[in-house]
């Protein structure tokens, strides 16, 4: 049992040792036009629990998995910088069946203490769902868009003026609508995917 309790936490921080985020010029602009686009970019893993839902679904069982995350950005005020976010998050659904899951987002980042590193971000955009949690009517695979968002908030820590670290916390939510069950319409199908990233 303490086994069970332990290895999920090794994990996470193995994963987040091991993948720093690579932040760069994400410093605060002057007003002055000559300082042109200052484009910054994070790439890392992430730690990832998913629950589907729907209405009148039994209670599900929680997919826990590894995602890639990228993000490039650039500051619009001194504390506030703006983006495109790419989450791809492959897993297997409780038969063994894979699920694989791509946000592709506008994303907002705001540091409310300019002197220290905490930072919310906030992201809105689309989910590509391949397979799902539920059982649908076909033996084939199948692709569904879904409207996402996202919440989170972390920390980043500055090497330099072009590299540096983060680590955060997300909850993102795809918005699947319906789907044709095995046997009947599911409706209000819902992802839920909590990360913890680096």
């Amino acid at each position: 049992m303490m086994k069970r309790a332990v290895l999920p936490v090794l994990r996470i921080c193995l994963l987040l040792l091991l993948s720093p985020g690579v932040a760069a010029a994400q410093t605060a602009t002057s007003s002055s036009p000559s300082t042109g686009w200052q484009p910054w970019i994070v790439v890392g893993g992430s730690s990832t629990t998913l629950l589907g839902d729907c209405t009148d679904c039994p209670a599900d069982t929680y997919i826990h998995d590894g995602g890639v995350l990228a993000i490039v950005g650039t500051p619009l005020t001194p504390r506030t910088d703006i983006g495109a976010e790419l989450f791809w998050v492959p897993s297997s659904s409780a038969a063994g069946e894979p699920i694989n899951t791509t946000y592709v987002m506008g994303t907002v980042q705001f540091r409310p203490w300019g002197s220290s590193g905490f930072f919310v971000r906030l992201s809105s955009g689309m989910a590509f769902v391949r397979n799902w949690v539920v059982d649908t009517d076909t033996s084939t695979s199948f692709t569904s868009k879904a409207f996402a968002l996202e919440v989170g908030g972390g920390w980043e820590w500055r090497f330099s003026r072009r590299l540096g670290t983060q680590v955060f916390g997300s909850q993102h939510v795809g918005a699947l609508g319906e789907l044709q069950g095995a046997t009947q319409r599911v409706v209000n199908v819902m992802g839920n995917f909590w990360s913890v990233a680096g």
